[in-house]
């Protein structure tokens, strides 16, 4: 017996209800896999954060050991030039330079800070650069080579005047160029008297006698580019040798930030700081570095010098 139902006879409300519920299952299913998705995506992207936060700290360590390696290869491109420039000078020549030094291969400067130097550094200075004088750069390095004068002894018999209708005849930029020192100057290069070239210089104002205080020497100031001259801030610990930018850094984290402060550390306070630094540190040995800092200190710099002479790597040979 078959029992006929009439769909007329269903509540309306009944035939809604169960896709309704089946809506509201895939509706609830859907929910709870959206919520694992984000929970997902928001635990990556932390990850992806905590991993750039650590990726951006690599970056500035690499680019600080960056500076530090460029740093160090600039002093050791200047070495190879002065050792290159040494090698190819002659007897004579090798012999003024020896004479020739700043104040020392170490030597003071006002306001603090301290040049280090070696005799035999000038050699990289030939002949024919003539913007060791100051007040010539490149535009006119090459004017005065157009018209003949090519060397410093060529520059050193030129009288002011003759320079003077040289520079005038070369165009109005030329005008306010002040050649009347760089005979003398020349002179002294050609000469090999570099301390006087230097202490004159230092008088100077782009050339001219009318400066009323003390000025970088421009023959400083190319050593420094060529890598053969190094410039420190007063209580730069770098001056000692054996330090290096890493050192530094972690004498600085332990409190030693001055030449006098090094210089009352013990070696063994130190050997502790460069232990706690982990085994790159163990190859240093810095039983010199109290006796170096405390020479800078009280300003002692040919004692300084004569010392680091025998020194290897800041360690006594």
């Amino acid at each position: 017996m078959f029992f006929l139902i009439s769909l007329c006879s269903v509540p309306w409300w009944l035939m809604w209800l169960l896709p309704f519920l089946i809506g509201l299952l895939l509706g609830w299913l859907l929910w709870g896999r959206f919520q694992g998705l984000l929970k997902q995506a928001e635990e990556e992207l932390a990850a992806c954060r905590k991993k750039s936060k650590q990726l951006e700290e690599d970056l500035a360590e690499c680019r600080k050991a960056y500076t530090a390696l460029e740093n160090e290869n600039a002093t050791l491109r200047g070495r190879i030039r002065e050792m290159e420039a040494a090698a190819a000078s002659k007897p004579k020549a090798a012999a003024q330079m020896a004479s020739a030094t700043v104040g020392g291969a170490v030597s003071a400067l006002a306001g603090g800070e301290v040049l280090r130097g070696s005799a035999n550094m000038y050699a990289a200075l030939k002949e024919d650069n003539l913007q060791v004088v100051e007040g010539i750069g490149p535009k006119m390095d090459e004017v005065l080579k157009t018209n003949g004068i090519k060397t410093w002894s060529s520059l050193a018999s030129q009288t002011p005047e003759g320079l003077r209708a040289i520079l005038d005849q070369s165009g109005t930029r030329y005008q306010i160029i002040d050649p009347t020192t760089w005979p003398d100057q020349a002179a002294l290069a050609s000469k090999g008297e570099w301390p006087q070239l230097i202490a004159m210089q230092k008088a100077l104002d782009t050339g001219r006698d009318t400066n009323t205080g003390p000025t970088d020497s421009k023959v400083e100031k190319l050593l420094i580019k060529m890598g053969l001259l190094r410039k420190f801030t007063k209580d730069d610990l770098k001056l000692v040798e054996g330090i290096g930018p890493k050192i530094e850094g972690l004498l600085h984290d332990a409190g030693i930030k001055t030449w006098e402060a090094l210089a009352a550390t013990s070696v063994d306070q130190i050997q502790k700081v460069l232990d706690a630094a982990g085994d790159r540190y163990k190859l240093a040995d810095p039983g010199t570095w109290p006796k170096q800092a405390r020479l800078a200190h009280e300003g002692k710099w040919q004692e300084l010098d004569d010392y680091q002479h025998f020194l290897q790597g800041g360690k006594e040979t």
